[in-house]
This record gives structure tokens, sequence and C-alpha cells, in this order.
């Protein structure tokens, strides 16, 4: 089987030579493509042919182009590209070298529309991953979790711009890619951001917790007095979690409406640790109106049982507008109490948070009303 990115003769003015796609018109400078783009307008235009069998390659979009990057990203390890830095270069090059010429457009070397689409859709999601590789999905995978919780959202709100600039590019567009490769070279310094791409600020807080309780814990199970350590560990976090004072001299470079953002982050923070800390305690029944109950339609979940509790929720929120309506527009808290009220059983936040975030494996809906 050939290379998937062998050289191959098109026309006298068109080649693929040496990973880069050249176009020498008759009049004028020639153009030269290399990177994701000239590979990709390569293959598109050997779609359906002898050549497309002999280089092995299939371009499908159910399969999300994974064979075609993998094998793109082994054959350009000598060419030094295939991470995000080499290939933003290579791209900004070919767009400025393929649109130096007003007379010229990409149409001219892929007139095939069809082709041009699937050439274009697959340069998107190759520099999206490559930019995933550096920058990452999650912002806590690019910052690590550091303690405490102030110092994690101040590391990452230098971090944050950046990868933002990535994660939302436009690859189509070569005016926006030569704008970034120019800011990549520049040392403009970028304002911090405290707000993060994909990310829901409770989710964070939740999977920062996580892992300050996983390693508390972990560190008193070494030591014989392991509850009184873990006592000890509770005082220490409410402290030093819920005081920020010590990094507000450093946020000197932050605008004002960050700093007001990062001040929210810390109040819904603070109200977390205590919560968690110190849970507050649960009224008696007899202090809390009842508002919601049990029907005949969707069954009761077994105690403790929060993955049926999740789909028992989906299901009559289905079917229940005044059950959904009471979901939407009350605390998760005061929601624990009214199921705790119906199914006879302590329904506890923090359970219920963690299988909320879960998505449904096998929706029930075969036995709701139309």
């Amino acid at each position: 089987m050939k290379n998937l990115l062998a050289d191959y003769i098109f026309s006298d003015s068109l080649r693929y030579e040496g990973h880069k796609l050249i176009y020498t018109p008759q009049s004028g400078e020639r153009i030269v493509l290399g990177g994701i783009l000239g590979a990709v307008l390569l293959c598109v235009r050997l779609l359906n042919t002898e050549e497309q069998k002999e280089r092995g390659f299939v371009l499908d979009e159910a399969l999300e182009y994974d064979s075609f990057i993998t094998r793109y990203d082994q054959e350009v390890i000598s060419d030094d590209w295939g991470y995000i830095d080499a290939e933003l270069e290579q791209l900004d090059l070919a767009y400025l070298d393929l649109f130096s010429n007003e007379q010229m457009t990409i149409e001219t070397i892929c007139p095939n529309k069809r082709q041009l689409s699937i050439a274009m859709d697959i340069v998107s999601t190759y520099m999206r991953r490559v930019s995933i590789e550096l920058y990452k999905a999650h912002i806590y995978e690019l910052v690590p979790w550091q303690m405490p919780f102030a110092q994690w959202l101040f590391n990452a709100a230098y971090a944050e711009p950046r990868r933002q600039r990535f994660l939302q590019m436009d690859w189509t567009d070569p005016a926006l890619v030569h704008d970034l490769a120019s800011y990549m070279d520049s040392d403009t310094p970028d304002e911090p951001l405290v707000y993060f791409e994909a990310e829901e600020a409770a989710d964070l807080l939740a999977r920062y917790w996580d892992w300050l309780w996983d390693f508390a814990q972990k560190d008193a199970a070494i030591f014989p007095d392991a509850n009184v350590r873990m006592a000890e560990y509770k005082e220490s976090i409410l402290h030093h979690e819920t005081d920020w004072d010590f990094i507000k001299p450093e946020m000197k470079d932050f605008p004002q409406e960050q700093i007001n953002l990062f001040r929210q982050w810390m109040n819904q923070w603070t109200a977390f640790v205590k919560e968690q800390i110190a849970p507050p305690v649960t009224p008696r029944k007899k202090d809390i109106r009842q508002e919601l109950f049990a029907d005949n339609i969707t069954p009761i979940p077994q105690p403790n049982d929060y993955s049926a509790v999740r789909e028992y929720i989906h299901d009559r929120c289905i079917y229940d507008a005044e059950f959904k309506k009471y979901k939407k527009s009350h605390y998760l808290t005061d929601f624990c109490q009214q199921l705790t009220f119906i199914f006879d059983w302590p329904v506890e936040y923090n359970s219920l948070y963690k299988s909320l975030k879960r998505r449904l494996k096998h929706p029930k809906k075969d036995h709701l009303p139309k």
C-alpha cells in the first residue's frame, strides 16, 4: 500500500511533492500549500480513483476521520509537523500563499464543492484536535488542581485566554488564522479570564472539592488516629479555602469586571465549602410543607438508588408539569426534601447532585403517557 501522502502529479500546473501541494499558474508566482490543508486537498481530489485504493484511505465523516488523521500524523513526523505550533504556521503560510493573488481562490485548486467541503471539515477537525492536545478540553486538565481554590482560580485565569483563542477558532477563516499566528508571535500579555470555555461553575467547584476531600482522606488514612486527623482537616479546610485575601494583591492585572467575577466565584465556593464541612441541620418534616406527592405512574426508587432517582426525575418531568416547574424554580436542597417526602427515605444533596451530572443510560419512556 502506498503512503497516504506519496507524491502525485495531477497536471502540468498541479502536483503534490514533498508533502506540499504545489500549483504553478501560467503567469504569476507558484502557490505552495503545506500541512493539513495541502494533504486534504490532495486526498479529496483522489476520491473514487484507483489512486485512492492504492493509498488505502477513507474519508468518512461517521468515523470522524480518525484513520486519515492517524496516518497523516505518522507521515509528517519527519517534517516536524503534527502539533499545533507547526500546523498553525503551515496553515497560515498556505492561506497567505493562496490568497495573496486576488485572482486566485481555493476553488481554482479544488473546483468540486463537495470535495472542498470535506477538505475544510477535515482541516477544522484536525486543527481542533491538535489544539486540544496542548490546551486540553477542560481547564482543570491544563491547570492541575492546587490548594487553596483561590490560587488555582488565579492560575487558571491566566491560562484561559490563550486556551479560548484556540478552542473557539474558525480554522476555515484565513484572516482569523493569520491574526492567531500573529498573536502567537507577539509578546502582548493576555488579560486574565475567570470564565472557562465549556465549563459549568458548579461542576468545577464539585470536581475541585472531590479532589481536595480525596487528598485529605488519603493523607489522614496513614495515621492511626485518622478520625481525629479528619476533624482537624475540616477545620483547616474551612479556614484556608474560604480566605482569599492573600491573592488580592496579585490581581493588579485583572480588569475590574474579572475581579468582580472572581469575587462571585469565591462567594459561591465559600458557601459550598461551608455546606460540605458543616451542612445545615435538616428541619423536621412537620416544619416543612410538602408540595410534591407520589403518583401511580412512576415507581418509587429503592433507598439510596440514585440512578433510579435520576430516572424517576427524568420520567416524571416529562408528564408532570408541576413537578418539572418545582424542580426548575427551587434550590436542589429544597427539591431533595420534597423527594424525601415522596420516597419516605432521606435523599442526600451530594449524592443526588453527582447522579444528576451523569446521563441516563436507559431512559424509561414506554410506560409514560403520550
